[in-house]
């Protein structure tokens, strides 16, 4: 007897009875108990309707990750909100890997259990992750069948690709079962997953940037922005990116030559075995582009880890793997992420699973920036009037920072003009990714004082609203930058961009933080909230994007989202602002108790034309110390500069100007500022 799937396959399968009684037929060298356990996975994830092609190949090697529970997932999800939350006695006293696994990480005799009877199976474990909720296994389609109960076939979904799929869930022995919560990897439908997009060929670039073609390069970027350089010298940042594949070294070479940018070391970090190599021209380009935008928002960056997976055919394997490195590692606290598909694709088993290792990271103080999507409101789904909104997961998940996109208009010497929502959606090519979760309820920081702010313009008052802020992403806008696989000089987009450019500035505010001596910003949502909601906005920390939406009317009276004062579903709150943002983070500091420092005294100025020197005398029991100033003339603010020593020299300042200068001195306490001094120019 063969069972055959059917040409279309059903998101339903066989009956545990049934499955059991044809299970020695099935699946030669198998013959489970009739007290077999199904055990929830991805196998149906995406393949419902798509065309059967084959029995999947039995020597074919693909890996898979067994999901375990947390020991104590509740007391996992208090402690990230109370170590992430502005003013708790525990925000930001973060935990180490080895005590996060002590406290609230799986069993270690059910992880040592498990482990040996995927080695029993004749499966290979992978790396052994710290918390141990996630572990690798990599084996032939055979044994993977004999392992899980299942039969692995291809299908050719609509775009004519090829992808395997099991036929049901993984069934294992009870003694196995009660110790795993999910299997992932059962399907391949999702594989390359990136969100960056390039400028379709012979349009009109709208930017006015000084790269290849219009686009922005970095100092551009960070002259919009009103970024202000690392404070306090040294190279202390190490930012990550996730990657599904490998890419060429010298194209961020030719990248930071162009940007007169210094040389940042760029390190591989493989996952699950990878070697490295360069498997897919698109994922080789996202790649470049997301290393390229974390040097250029912070050149003074101290490394780029680049975690790459690309030996499983599953997305969610790569990505569930790769943050359970990053976890393990904790050595990078702002990662990008660039990829992304829809809620109703990843499936319930993975987004828990990714949830899980998130809740490690933000308890260890890693903050994770993910882009929103490329697709407008609808996401990559088939639409339909049952199902025409969709968000993106890993950015729906409530703890990272969902990252949307914009299209950036600049003035004379890139100074910043206006943004709007990124929306070329009638020209088929691409908006913002941005709505509300289908999955997630409604986070604390959501809910600021105590009324959901994300109700203002058309969001959910009960579900996670997508996304919190968002930067430069339409390709019309785009940034240059260099892969010789793709053709050289490229001009792209898409919210690829903005999440990479966003976890660079993060880093820059987190050096400014650790700086003062007050310890990393960890998981930034809380802050991020708690500022837009509670700062006056004579100097706002977000560019407000009132402009667009991120939908079209398609005959479903569902066009998306609207743009609009405060938060909104395309943009968040907005891009950042960086000479006021950067110090109001690395200021928001734990509730010590302690006074503020005394008033900075002996402030003094000296000008040449286009220089102004500050100094003043050390005040006892300063961090340090934070300096800002205001072009009389025209409003305009020069850079916040944040140090330790007592003085400070601004330079390319405007002849015959006065200017408005004022010193604050920092610790735990507070924020101390002495009376401004006005200097002009000569």
């Amino acid at each position: 007897m063969t069972l055959m799937p059917s040409p279309r396959i059903s998101a339903a399968g066989p009956t545990l009875r049934a499955l059991a009684l044809a299970s020695s037929m099935l699946i030669p060298g198998l013959a489970f108990a009739e007290t077999a356990v199904t055990v929830a996975s991805d196998a149906d994830v995406g393949h419902v309707g798509a065309a059967y092609v084959g029995a999947t190949s039995a020597s074919k090697v693909i890996t898979l990750s067994v999901v375990l529970p947390l020991r104590d997932a509740a007391g996992a999800e208090d402690f990230a909100f109370h170590v992430s939350e502005p003013g708790d006695p525990l925000y930001r006293q973060y935990l180490r890997p080895e005590a996060f696994a002590a406290r609230f990480g799986a069993d270690a005799n059910d992880y040592g259990t498990v482990r040996a009877w995927a080695t029993a199976q004749g499966l290979t474990p992978g790396e052994m992750f710290t918390a141990r909720t996630v572990l690798p296994v990599t084996g032939s389609v055979a044994a993977v069948e004999a392992a899980f109960g299942v039969k692995i076939s291809d299908y050719r979904d609509a775009k004519g690709r090829v992808f395997y799929a099991a036929d049901r869930d993984a069934s294992l022995p009870p003694g196995i079962a009660g110790k795993v919560v999910g299997v992932i990897g059962l399907s391949s439908k999702a594989h390359f997953v990136p969100l960056a997009r390039t400028k379709p060929e012979g349009a009109a670039p709208l930017g006015i940037g000084t790269g290849p073609g219009g686009a922005y390069l970095a100092a551009d970027l960070r002259t919009a922005y009103a970024v202000p350089p690392q404070s306090f010298a040294a190279k202390t940042q190490t930012l990550a990116v996730f990657e599904q594949g490998g890419f060429d070294p010298n194209d961020v070479a030719v990248y930071i030559a162009k940007n007169k940018l210094p040389s940042v070391p760029v390190v591989v970090r493989g996952v699950d075995g990878y070697g490295g190599g360069i498997d897919d021209p698109g994922v080789e380009l996202e790649a470049v582009l997301d290393i390229d935008m974390q040097i250029g928002m912070n050149p003074a960056a101290k490394q780029i880890l680049v975690y790459e997976d690309g030996f499983a055919e599953s997305f969610q394997v790569d990505l569930l793997d790769s943050f359970s490195a990053m976890a393990t590692d904790d050595t990078a606290k702002s990662i990008s992420v660039s990829y992304g598909q829809d809620e109703t694709l990843q499936g319930a088993t993975a987004i828990k699973a990714e949830n899980t290792v998130l809740l490690q990271m933000v308890s260890q103080g890693q903050a994770v920036f993910v882009a929103s999507g490329d697709n407008g409101a609808y996401g990559n789904s088939p639409r339909d009037s049952s199902l025409p909104l969709n968000v993106a997961d890993p950015a729906s998940q409530p703890k990272v920072t969902g990252v949307g996109g914009t299209t950036l208009f600049t003035g004379p010497k890139q100074s910043y003009e206006a943004e709007e929502a990124w929306n070329d959606l009638g020209a088929g090519d691409g908006a913002t990714g941005g709505g509300i979760s289908a999955v997630w309820k409604l986070p604390l920081y959501q809910k600021q004082r105590q009324y959901p702010v994300t109700a203002y313009n058309g969001g959910s008052t009960t579900m996670r609203n997508v996304p919190d802020v968002a930067s430069v992403a339409n390709p019309l806008t785009g940034v240059a930058v260099y892969s010789q696989l793709n053709g050289g000089w490229i001009t792209i987009g898409g919210t690829s961009v903005s999440a990479p450019l966003w976890a660079g500035f993060y880093s820059l505010a987190n050096a400014a933080s650790e700086g003062f001596g007050f310890g990393s910003l960890g998981f930034v949502n809380p802050a991020l909230y708690h500022l837009a909601t509670n700062v006056g906005f004579f100097f706002p920390d977000f560019l407000d994007i009132i402009d667009g939406s991120n939908g079209v009317n398609d005959g479903y009276n569902l066009p998306g989202f609207m743009a609009g004062i405060n938060y909104d579903n395309t943009t968040g709150w907005g891009s950042f602002n960086g000479a006021p943002l950067i110090p109001d983070l690395a200021l928001i500091t734990p509730g010590t108790g302690k006074s503020p420092p005394g008033v900075p005294t002996e402030v003094k100025a000296t000008a040449t034309s286009t220089s102004v020197t500050l100094s003043w005398k050390p005040v006892s029991g300063a961090s340090g110390y934070l300096i800002a100033g205001v072009n009389e003339h025209t409003g305009v603010t020069v850079p916040n500069l944040m140090q330790k020593i007592t003085v400070a020299t601004y330079t390319g300042l405007v002849p015959g100007t006065a200017y408005e200068f004022s010193v604050a001195s920092v610790s735990k306490g507070g924020l101390t500022q002495a009376a401004p001094v006005i200097v002009t120019t000569p």
